[in-house]
């Protein structure tokens, strides 16, 4: 299930989509699409061990992608998607 994580990196207000599975395209990391700010972060991360958990982050896995988004940033909201 395809899920929207909200939140704020430094103060600035994010949103992006979590996906089941890879989209691939110009605005997309792994299986994230949205918020430039959230997917550098992610970007920058990719591979490396998370600073709280110290699992190493996979773009390509939704699971770690939003406990990655957890550790790095304030997450308010993690909800699903709706279908269109």
């Amino acid at each position: 299930m395809d899920r929207i994580v909200e939140g704020y990196i430094a103060g600035v207000y994010y949103a992006v989509t979590v996906a089941d599975a890879e989209q691939g395209g110009a605005d997309t990391i792994g299986v994230v699409s949205g918020a430039a700010a959230a997917r550098r972060l992610l970007e920058f991360h990719n591979g490396k061990p998370l600073p709280h958990s110290g699992n190493v982050l996979d773009v390509a896995d939704p699971e770690m992608v939003v406990t990655a988004l957890q550790e790095l940033t304030h997450v308010i909201h993690v909800r699903p998607a709706e279908a269109e």
